[in-house]
């Protein structure tokens, strides 16, 4: 896989995974490797020292990070994660990495790699990246999925999805989540239950009865 260097020359997936190793315990773990799946397979080397520090100044748990300094979403805040899939191998992604506020969505073949195309639906139904979510430029068919903050005075960043179609609906405008013609973009489009891209399936998925969560939402809202 591509290893990335730092400009002093040290490798970041090394650094990275070191970091994890020391500041993420339990499940927090096991969610890093979901997002980064290449790091498995890097060797952090030696970090006794490390947890030894950690342990001697009396650190805090990643959970009290999460909960009283970042609430960021953890695994435990989300229904699914992980890719965004159709049934093409083509998976939603973060145009190849870029973190530009407000550009499209897009979709590319699925690399299987995390990082830009790992996702986490969270409770609230809103569908996250690293830093942004969904949202939409307009509420009309052919309107774009672009990325931005969450806005929690906004209406338009929730996306239901319907287990039993697999399809993603926008709340807001009823509209599901489909393939630009003729680009690599994504947008909201009419629903049609014939169109093999527009049906999505999320690689994890944090449900014992698929039809008693995420599917109530849909039924609740015909």
């Amino acid at each position: 896989s591509m290893v990335i260097k730092l400009s002093s020359g040290i490798n970041a997936e090394y650094g990275t995974k070191r970091n994890a190793l020391v500041w993420l315990d339990g499940p927090h773990l096991d969610f890093f490797y979901k997002w980064k799946p290449q790091a498995l397979e890097v060797d952090a080397g030696d970090i006794s020292s490390r947890l030894q520090l950690k342990e001697s100044l009396g650190c805090r748990s990643f959970d009290y990070f999460l909960e009283n300094v970042w609430s960021m979403p953890a695994e435990r805040d989300c229904v699914a994660t992980g890719m965004i899939r159709n049934s093409d191998n083509e998976c939603l992604d973060n145009a190849a990495g870029s973190d530009t506020f407000g550009q499209h969505l897009q979709y590319w073949g699925c690399h299987n790699l995390g990082n830009n195309q790992f996702w986490m639906y969270r409770n609230d139904r809103r569908i996250m990246g690293l830093l942004y979510v969904f949202d939409v430029d307009g509420v009309t068919p052919g309107s774009h999925v672009i990325l931005v903050w969450v806005d929690y005075n906004s209406d338009r960043q929730f996306f239901d999805y319907n287990t039993q179609t697999q399809q993603l609906v926008h709340r807001r405008s009823g509209l599901c989540v489909d393939r630009k013609p003729n680009s690599r973009d994504v947008i909201i489009n009419t629903c049609d239950i014939y169109k093999t891209h527009q049906k999505w399936t999320f690689q994890y998925t944090y449900l014992t009865d698929p039809y008693s969560y995420v599917h109530q939402i849909i039924i609740d809202n015909i």
